[in-house]
């Protein structure tokens, strides 16, 4: 019985990837133009972009896959969850970033995009517990 309820809550979280992934596709096209903008134009520093930009993402996404993926109802305690998510997320991708800064001679306007696979993982996992929709 517990692993045909863990087959269908997986399930159904697959089932909501496909709205995920183009949730994430736009939020992605967003911050990478802001980030490639600031970075390669502007020439912000690296980490204080990537905080700032993730933050604007994060909020969007919030909204976007709430309403879309999840559909599920905009709250401070979700969001706050949410928020949660996404913060650890960018904690990993900051470790990844100042990792591949030191490893890798590309310019930094593409450091970010090679974060991108990880964190959308971690993302996709873990908002995908938080926001679902409560059973009625």
């Amino acid at each position: 019985m517990l692993r045909i309820r863990a087959d269908s809550s997986i399930r159904a979280r697959l089932k909501r990837l496909p709205h995920f992934s183009l949730v994430g596709a736009i939020v992605t096209l967003v911050s990478t133009g802001t980030n490639i903008v600031l970075l390669k134009y502007l020439h912000t520093p690296l980490i204080l972009t990537y905080v700032c930009v993730y933050g604007i993402a994060i909020n969007l996404s919030y909204v976007l896959n709430s309403i879309f993926t999840f559909q599920s109802a905009l709250s401070l305690e979700r969001m706050a969850l949410y928020f949660g998510v996404y913060l650890s997320s960018m904690s990993v991708g900051v470790v990844l970033l100042k990792i591949y800064r030191a490893v890798l001679t590309c310019e930094n306007w593409i450091l970010p995009l090679l974060v991108l696979p990880v964190t959308a993982l971690w993302n996709f996992t873990f908002s995908s517990i938080f926001l679902k929709r409560k059973e009625s």
